[in-house]
């Protein structure tokens, strides 16, 4: 039996893209968000010794994702983790080293103000283009995932 093109479209095709959009659009970029913050977690804790965190700091290196627009989202460390996120991909103090003058104050004298103390460079350990990289591998892949079961749904 065959279907004409405007009950094929009202039968098969509406459903199909009601089923990728609105509300399970945006259930959909939850899941991309929340498996991106489980990735991002996850480079953290390979690069730094098993958690999240440098040991002796408080901040653990957390991300957030925003809603941008249907679908979109916007991946970024949290406020409080960004200087951590810095060093684990860049390392401490890669472009400045200790001062080696006194500081003095707006009248030309020797400030007393103890200078902050020199701690010394570190390596970066490309921790968040880990993250990326690992993100960029498997996302695509829950798309299609959630795309292939809507065809599925809808054409099988």
């Amino acid at each position: 039996m065959s279907d004409s093109p405007e009950s094929f479209i009202a039968r098969r095709l509406n459903p199909f893209i009601d089923e990728l959009e609105g509300r399970k659009l945006t259930a959909l970029a939850d899941k991309m968000g929340v498996r991106a913050k489980a990735l991002a977690k996850e480079a953290a804790s390979n690069d730094l010794g098993g958690d999240p965190k440098f040991s002796g700091w408080a901040p653990t290196l957390d991300t957030r994702y925003d809603h941008l627009s249907p679908g979109v989202i916007g991946f970024k460390p949290t406020r409080r983790a960004a200087g951590p996120w810095t060093v684990a991909e860049f390392g401490r103090n890669q472009a400045a080293g200790p001062r080696l003058s006194v500081r003095l104050t707006k009248t030309g004298r020797v400030s007393k103000a103890k200078a902050k103390r020199w701690n010394g460079r570190t390596e970066g350990k490309s921790t968040a283009s880990d993250a990326l990289a690992m993100i960029d591998r498997e996302i695509p892949q829950l798309v299609d995932a959630e795309v292939t079961k809507a065809v599925r749904k809808f054409f099988n």
